[in-house]
């Protein structure tokens, strides 16, 4: 119980004057901290609750990470680990209900993927021409 009979926090307001209820000193209506000791005089509104959001797909994220480094450093690997991945992960999110997000990261995730592969056989072709070239050329 506070000074004045009411719960710690609770103010008590008797016509224009608002008591505190740490120290009892009267302050004007409107202040919001105690003259005297600095107590705050209102308690700062409730804070809404923060909306749930439902987890990304792990694998989701895995696809573009693998498509994506595919495209630089593991060539094939990389992109046909990401489009696997892509697809358990947008087939995971399908039957979570709402449970799982990530269906546009594992959709990247499995574009890349068969961009990376089509460039990777473009690079393949172009050296075994030049191979195919040169071995004509002796």
């Amino acid at each position: 119980m506070g000074r004045w009979g009411g719960a710690c926090g609770e103010t008590h307001s008797k016509g224009t004057t608002v008591y505190c209820h740490k120290c009892g000193q009267a302050n004007e209506e409107g202040a919001w901290k105690c003259a005297a000791c600095g107590e705050m005089l209102y308690s700062p509104p409730p804070q809404a609750p923060m909306a749930w959001q439902p987890p990304t797909s792990g694998k989701a994220i895995a696809s573009l990470v693998c498509s994506a480094a595919g495209l630089m450093v593991c060539f094939f690997v990389g992109q046909i680990a990401g489009i696997v991945l892509g697809h358990i992960a947008r087939s995971e999110i399908e039957q979570s209900q709402g449970q799982l997000t990530g269906e546009g990261l594992a959709t990247a995730g499995i574009i890349i993927g068969w961009v990376g592969i089509a460039i990777d056989l473009l690079i393949l072709l172009a050296v075994a021409i030049v191979f195919v070239m040169r071995l004509a050329a002796i």
